[in-house]
Formats: structure tokens, sequence, C-alpha cells
């Protein structure tokens, strides 16, 4: 099973594209000087990896994933003064989706929770029945559904680091940024990601 999750990092998802690193550094410190326009190049860099990156953390929900892409750029662009450019462009962009990301959860959440009692059988989001395959490496459509369906069954947190790790290939250091937690926390959040997945790939199969 874990050969599986390792292959996640062989997911066709859209190339990494970024800027190279001569120009990171020149667009950090323009975009700390307020230069709108640097943020729009930046917009057209790394829209297609950003956004592919929130539609997998947000079930495959076209219409979610472009709303907090949208709301990740608008913050982008309130906070590049602060930019210390101590890390990448787009670890910094994906730390801020990722706490756009946490809101949409934790809105999903108190909606459930306040939801007619009549509606609780549907309170699990559709993003789950309606989603594209999240992966598209295995050749079996019936692997495909469970490989999907285990990534998607776990805690926001598990699979988000899961993604960060074999998906985005970011070392723990980055994740360790983006999620403001400490390399010896990530490293154990990973740990216990691998294993809830090995178990609901085992259950998926089994079931």
């Amino acid at each position: 099973m874990e050969s599986q999750l390792h292959e996640l990092s062989e997911t066709e998802m859209m190339p990494a594209v970024s800027l190279k690193s001569d120009l990171e550094s020149e667009f950090i410190a323009r975009l700390r000087n307020g230069d709108r326009q640097t943020m729009k190049e930046i917009f057209h860099a790394y829209f297609d990896r950003l956004f592919n990156f929130v539609f997998h953390e947000v079930g495959n929900d076209h219409s979610v994933a472009e709303d907090i892409v949208q709301e990740t750029f608008i913050g982008a662009m309130k906070s590049a003064k602060k930019f210390n450019g101590k890390s990448q462009i787009y670890t910094w962009l994906v730390g801020i989706a990722h706490h756009k990301i946490a809101d949409y959860y934790r809105r999903m959440k108190r909606d459930a929770r306040n939801a007619p009692r009549d509606n609780m059988a549907s309170e699990r989001p559709e993003l789950i029945e309606d989603s594209t395959s999240i992966v598209n490496f295995v050749e079996s459509a019936e692997d495909k559904l469970i490989i999907e369906q285990a990534l998607l069954n776990l805690p926001p947190d598990y699979r988000q680091t899961l993604i960060l790790k074999y998906v985005e290939e970011m070392p723990v250091a980055e994740i360790s940024q983006i999620m403001k937690r400490s390399p010896k926390s990530i490293e154990g959040l990973l740990t216990r990601a691998r294993k809830a997945f090995r178990e609901n790939l085992k259950d998926n199969r089994e079931g």
C-alpha cells in the first residue's frame, strides 16, 4: 500500500511552473515595493499550479477552488509588503491558500451543525460523489475510485500534507512553513497520514 502512496508524485497534474531563482529575487523586491504589475505577473506564473493544488484540497470542486484561489491572490496582494522573501513565492502563496482552505472547512462544519435534522443525511459534501478522479496514474477505474476515496476520506490536514509531500514534492521544511508547524510535527503528521491512507485503502478494497 505504501508504494501506492509514493506514486502520488507521478500524478498527471499541471506541470510545476515557477519563476527562475534570479527572477524570484527581483519579484520579491518589487512586491515589497507595492508593484501591482508584479502581482499580475505572479498571478499568470502560478495560477494553474495553485488552482490545481486547491482543486484537489477541496475535493475537486471547481467553483470552490476558483473562489479560494481568487481569495489567495487578493490576500497576497494585501500582504505583499510584509513578505520577507525567506520562502519561495509559490510556498508563500500556498501558505495563504492553506488558511483559506482551513476557513472553508470550518464553514462547512459550522453549516453542517446548523443544518436541519432532515438534511443530516446529506451533510456529507457532494464533492466526493461529484469529484473527478484525484489521481490518474492507476489504469483501473476501480483502483482510481478506491484511491480517490481513500484520500478524500482523510482529515483535511492529512490530505494536505500528503499532497504537498508527494504531489507538490515539497520538502518537510517548506511544508512546515506553510502549515506553521515544526518540522518534527510535520514528520509525525506525515507518518499518521500515511498510516490513515493505507488503512483507508485497505478498507476500500475489502469493502
